[in-house]
């Protein structure tokens, strides 16, 4: 019996790679550099490939920002049984490994992006609004402080201003001083 066509596995697999190809351009190079045959490139697969995805770089890259955007969920929901959810949800704001690194300067260079795009804002706006109704109910009132410590603090990992620990360390203490 032959493969039936459509979705798959394998359909997955391009569309990730070819976001993979995204994150890669992004972190290296800046959202500017992002065109779908720079992408393609990246990738190693066809301009079309890419439009069979993506028709537009619009479409590209709101789909990158999405997919960055759905692995730090991932990474807080991984963390929710080690720790209560306002200290899975902060400290994970903050990159520890050099991939979360990686994951937050892509995040970041989406967000500025996201500035000049009003989808894309939208999204954003929407996205920090979810999150910052999520931390008042596990936090209350502080929700949006905790929110702004947690986020400054992960910039300062970025610089090597702050070690992963020593801003976790200071986000517990926040979340213990308003909880």
């Amino acid at each position: 019996m032959k493969p039936v066509r459509g979705r798959g596995a394998a359909h997955d697999e391009r569309r990730g790679a070819i976001l993979e190809a995204v994150f890669e351009i992004i972190d290296t190079e800046g959202t500017h550099q992002v065109s779908i045959r720079r992408v393609a490139e990246r990738a190693g697969v066809s301009v079309g490939r890419v439009q069979h995805y993506f028709p537009s770089k619009d479409d590209l890259l709101t789909a990158a920002f999405t997919a960055i955007n759905d692995l730090g969920t991932a990474r807080v929901q991984a963390r929710l049984a080690e720790s209560s959810p306002a200290e899975a949800l902060l400290t994970e704001l903050i990159p520890g490994t050099e991939e979360e690194r990686r994951q937050f300067r892509v995040a970041q260079a989406f967000e500025t992006h996201a500035l000049t795009n009003p989808e894309l804002v939208a999204q954003l706006r929407q996205g920090y609004d979810e999150l910052v109704g999520l931390l008042t109910v596990l936090t209350g009132p502080a929700a949006k402080e905790l929110l702004a410590l947690a986020l400054g603090l992960a910039h300062l990992t970025q610089t090597g201003n702050l070690t992963p620990e020593e801003a976790r360390a200071i986000v517990r203490s926040g979340i213990e001083k308003h909880g």
